[in-house]
C-alpha cells in the first residue's frame, strides 16, 4: 500500500501528517475546541473519514508526549464514519484540548481473519508450554 486515502469531513479539519517520513503513525488531530473535566472522558472528533484498506485495520494510540490517556481505537476496514477519539483525562485538572492539536496517532496494520473453530480443552493444552497458566515461566522441580 503506498496510498491511503482520508477525506475532509469539515473545511476546518486537518489531515493526518508523520512528523518524519519513517514514523509508523500518523497524528491525528482534534477538529475543534474542548475541555475535559478532570478525571473524566469526551469523544474528540477528527473531521475527517478513512479508507482503510481490506485487510488492515487502523489503531487509535496515545502520543508519548500528551498527558491524557486513548480509549480502545480500532476503526475497520468498511468503516465509513468520522473518526472520534475516546480521550482520558487521567490528571486532577481540567484538560484542554484546542483545534489542532495532536490528540492521538493511528497505525495501519495487516489484519488476519480466521475462522472461529471450536475446541475442548485438552485439544488446546495438548503440547505443554514453559509458561503453563501462570503467564510466566513454570518452574521444573525434580522429585
Amino acid at each position: 500500500m503506498q496510498t491511503i486515502r482520508i477525506a475532509k469531513l469539515s473545511n476546518h479539519a486537518k489531515l493526518p501528517t508523520r512528523k518524519h517520513p519513517e514514523d509508523a503513525g500518523l497524528d491525528i488531530y482534534a477538529n475543534g475546541d474542548h475541555t475535559i473535566p478532570a478525571l473524566n472522558h469526551a469523544i474528540i472528533p477528527s473531521g475527517i473519514t478513512v479508507e482503510v484498506p481490506k485487510g488492515y485495520v487502523a489503531l487509535l494510540k496515545p502520543k508519548g508526549r500528551n498527558d491524557h490517556l486513548l480509549g480502545a481505537g480500532v476503526v475497520d476496514a468498511g468503516y465509513q464514519g468520522e473518526i472520534l477519539v475516546k480521550v482520558f483525562n487521567p490528571t486532577n485538572q481540567p484538560l484542554v484540548i484546542s483545534h489542532g492539536d495532536a490528540i492521538g496517532q493511528m497505525l495501519l496494520l495487516p489484519v488476519v481473519t480466521p475462522a472461529v473453530e471450536e475446541a475442548e480443552i485438552y485439544q488446546i493444552h495438548q503440547a505443554k508450554s514453559e509458561r503453563g497458566q501462570t503467564g510466566g515461566i513454570v518452574e521444573q522441580h525434580q522429585v
